[in-house]
């Protein structure tokens, strides 16, 4: 049998590996060539990804430990923890009024509503015990909002650092042994 190779429309896949929508698996597959050869090709020839940035390229891997965040990255998290500040914010303000009116509304869904599963599913969203735990997500998040941004806040050394303490605060598993306690009875 004599299989002769069909030449590889480079072109093509140049152009759908800079459009970035498929994977180069998904481009190699189609092609019928391995994905390899498209990387090496895309090196060679310094093919770039539409919207993506040079060092999104590599992705780390499941052993490599989390990397540091450069300045422009910490302030998208800060954006980020900000914005979650600002909806908190405002779910609080919500459940403030809900709360305030709790009555009102309880009034208008037995005016308005006539199925009584659907009456008993809105008294239930506006029952003490959903807005308490409402009120618990809401600060949860918050705290976790708040350790985030001090995290952020620290630099590589010192999170090692407090990784490091934690880890042999006593009864911890990397703790140093203590002396053992002799017990001496002199009765």
């Amino acid at each position: 049998m004599t299989d002769k190779k069909s030449a590889i429309d480079w072109a093509s896949i140049r152009k759908e590996f800079e459009a970035g929508k498929q994977s180069i698996r998904a481009i190699a597959k189609w092609y019928k060539i391995s994905d390899a050869a498209i990387r090496k090709q895309a090196k060679k020839h310094g093919w770039k990804v539409a919207n993506q940035s040079q060092s999104s390229h590599q992705t780390p891997s499941a052993n490599q430990p989390s990397v540091d965040l450069t300045p422009a990255e910490q302030t998208k998290v800060e954006d980020v923890i900000g914005r979650g500040r600002n909806i908190a914010e405002r779910l609080l303000d919500e459940l403030s009024a809900e709360t305030l009116h709790k009555g009102e509304m309880e009034v208008i869904i037995q005016l308005n509503e006539t199925d009584p599963d659907r009456i008993s599913a809105l008294k239930q969203a506006v029952s003490l015990p959903t807005r308490a735990k409402t009120l618990q997500t809401i600060a949860l998040a918050l705290k976790t909002m708040g350790e985030t941004a001090a995290e952020t806040a620290k630099g590589k050394k010192q999170q090692r650092q407090a990784a490091a303490d934690a880890a042999t605060a006593p009864g911890n598993r990397f703790a140093p042994r203590q002396a053992p306690r002799l017990v001496a009875d002199n009765t």
